[in-house]
């Protein structure tokens, strides 16, 4: 039995106030959520005899009074309905960003469901990561990767945005890592390979180094300088060179982390039952590549079949080399058809879009701290006691509220004590920093659009 719109509506208005945006199609009828005394639910309308009327949890269907083949059940927003979202209506499931075009990523601390953020996308030629979480970030908030999800969940179906996120589980470690973040439904991975780059290497003389590369496999060793030595790589207008101890080196440097991440796509990531963007990520380590080093690692990877979507380096300490080499390392991401991706783009660099242009308009910039400076701004205009006590836990001096942005050292400062802040400091009680934002939710989304416009009108 087909059911009817209105209909569907005018059960849903019944039991609280329906935000229209988050009304949508199921099978065998209609979803939304609804605001009413008590908060927020998920209201589902459907027929007596729907397949998924079992799989909803946390409440019961009852029977519509004037309409008898038709339930109505008043869920709350729990990780099972959540993935039955995910799985029921298309764009509120993230979805991968590909090798193309411009997307920024958003590091979720606090788990406020708004629905500003998705919105400011519309009719942008810029992709939201809505979902950009850290090992690290999980365990110093005690938030797990499935909550991060849920949350930009409920705030997509909030918005009724429609152009698609993504959600990436980014500086994983470990097989159980890469597992979870694939079975939460995760559209992008990202392997952390930092702490696999073997940086001793560089404090090797000369004939320390060649010793070593000489104890390797001889047909191993004449395969790399084969490959590498006396030739020139035409990458865009430049060409790449390499030396003979250098090579060397960073066989001796980069081969475990090569192993290691062509282990994890094999194993994992090389066929997925959905798309999937896989990162590189080096962000967590102090090295900014050369020329050489960076095409050396695409390279490699090429030739393991390792197909890898982005490449993400931590922005500040990129961005010395990247001035000086620009053309080639813009050219080794373009020959190899992956993108650049900037951990901390923000304050790295000041102005994006030029950023962009350099990179072919094939770009990931991360603006980690973005919705923590938007909730730290809320709480500086609303709660000074809630300021005094975040200032003493981070260990800084209270700070007006105009300090609070990324121009100001006091900003930035504050922008980086975040785990600090709302980690669960010893013997002391967690700050209700998330509920005082709650709040202010208001105030909260206009911060928020205010930061985030400010850097997405660049692009």
């Amino acid at each position: 039995m087909a059911i009817k719109r209105d209909i569907a509506e005018k059960l849903m208005g019944e039991k609280g106030n329906l935000v229209s945006p988050s009304f949508s199609v199921i099978p065998d009828g209609y979803l939304g959520l609804v605001d009413d005394s008590s908060g927020r639910h998920l209201a589902v309308v459907c027929g007596e005899k729907s397949e998924w009327n079992k799989a909803w949890k946390g409440a019961e269907f009852e029977t519509a009074d004037e309409h008898k083949k038709i339930k109505i059940g008043l869920f709350p927003l729990n990780p099972n309905n959540a993935a039955l979202v995910r799985r029921l209506i298309g764009w509120a499931a993230p979805s991968s960003c590909g090798v193309n075009g411009i997307s920024v990523g958003f590091s979720d601390f606090l788990g406020v469901v708004n629905c500003q953020l998705p919105n400011l996308f519309v009719h942008k030629q810029i992709k939201p990561v809505l979902v950009d979480f850290t090992p690290e970030q999980s365990a110093g908030l005690q938030r797990n990767f499935l909550e991060v999800m849920d949350a930009a969940t409920w705030s997509v179906l909030s918005s009724g945005y429609k152009g698609g996120w993504a959600a990436n589980a980014v500086g994983l470690k470990t097989e159980e890592e890469i597992v979870k973040a694939l079975l939460y439904g995760y559209s992008g991975i990202g392997v952390d390979c930092s702490d696999k780059i073997d940086r001793s290497v560089e404090e090797l003389s000369v004939e320390e180094s060649e010793k070593r590369f000489g104890e390797l496999d001889k047909d191993f060793k004449e395969a790399i300088d084969k490959s590498y030595l006396d030739a020139e790589f035409q990458v865009g207008d430049v060409k790449v060179k390499f030396e003979e101890k250098a090579l060397h080196r960073m066989v001796l440097e980069f081969g475990q982390a090569i192993m290691f991440l062509q282990n994890m796509y094999k194993d994992y990531l090389d066929d997925t039952p959905w798309d999937l963007d896989f990162e590189v990520d080096l962000s967590r380590c102090d090295k900014a590549l050369t020329p050489q080093e960076h095409y050396f690692l695409a390279n490699e990877l090429k030739r393991a079949a390792v197909k890898f979507d982005t490449l993400c380096v931590n922005a500040a300490t990129f961005k010395k080399e990247m001035e000086e080499n620009l053309a080639y390392h813009a050219g080794i991401a373009k020959a190899f058809d992956y993108r650049m991706s900037f951990g901390d783009a923000v304050p790295a660099f000041d102005d994006l879009a030029a950023v962009a242009k350099n990179f072919n308009q094939r770009v990931n910039f991360k603006l980690t701290h973005i919705l923590w400076m938007a909730a730290l701004q809320t709480i500086a205009k609303t709660d000074s006691a809630l300021l005094e006590q975040i200032a003493e836990r981070a260990g800084l001096a209270v700070p007006k509220p105009e300090e609070l942005s990324f121009e100001q050292e006091a900003g930035v400062a504050f922008a980086a004590a975040y785990d600090k802040i709302l980690g669960s400091a010893e013997g002391k009680e967690k700050l209700p920093v998330k509920e005082a934002v709650e709040n202010e939710k208001g105030l909260y989304e206009e911060n928020l659009a205010a930061l985030v416009n400010g850097y997405i009108r660049m692009l």
